[in-house]
């Protein structure tokens, strides 16, 4: 019961965290340091952000975004056990454990289609706070079956495809801590995928510059 009291909690915070990415990614940036372009690098600009920030930053050709903090719920058995008597496979977090806040995007258009997007979006999920890679796709590109290769450099991960709906269709890759490195000093990354309608795989690149400092001030921020 507890376990599937956790999962329902962040099944239902991943979905409004998906519907307020594609909010703040079609929109620009907003604040005084939007009003005029900062010229300086991603990875200084990252730096000047204090644990306290909450807004949005361009960090290159990403955009990174932090909410309010917000605490995450307590079960009923506040970590007891279940309501059969036994114990959850897993603890859930520390009292006062806080959601993470900050996640970093873009938004890529659909080579097959220009007016369609694709949004790729890092965020940290569960208690352990482990990276994880989002590509929202429109739901008319791919289903449930189809196979999704992200590359970074000459590394390549699998990204299953988790949900389609009548919105959009999701595919996931988490990251392990000790790869994070991976990607952190990725020079190119590119996801590639075969559409339903058609024979040929697109590979599809997606801008390096300012992802290094997105992840890394998520991760500071975040913790």
């Amino acid at each position: 019961m507890r376990n599937t009291l956790l999962g329902g909690v962040l099944a239902i915070v991943l979905i409004a965290v998906l519907f307020a990415a594609s909010y703040h990614f079609r929109k620009p940036a907003e604040g005084p340091a939007q009003q005029q372009a900062d010229a300086r690098p991603p990875g200084e600009i990252s730096k000047t952000l204090g644990h306290d920030f909450v807004g949005e930053r361009r960090l290159g050709a990403w955009k990174l975004v932090c909410n309010e903090p917000r605490v995450f719920p307590r079960s009923p058995t506040s970590g007891m056990g279940n309501s059969e008597g036994t114990a959850p496979r897993e603890e859930g977090p520390p009292p006062g454990w806080k959601l993470p806040r900050c996640f970093a995007g873009l938004v890529l258009r659909n080579p097959r289609n220009p007016k369609d997007e694709i949004r790729v979006t890092f965020r940290h999920f569960g208690f352990k706070r482990v990276l994880t890679l989002f590509l929202r796709f429109p739901p008319d590109e791919i289903d449930n079956s189809t196979a999704i290769t992200v590359r970074f450099d000459g590394t390549q991960w699998p990204a299953a495809v988790r949900s389609c709906a009548s919105q959009f269709c999701l595919s996931t890759l988490q990251v392990r801590r000790a790869e994070e490195s991976v990607v952190r000093n990725a020079k190119s990354f590119s996801f590639a995928f075969k559409p339903m309608s058609s024979d040929t795989q697109i590979v599809l690149p997606v801008p390096v510059d300012g992802m290094t400092a997105a992840v890394d001030a998520m991760r500071r921020l975040n913790d």
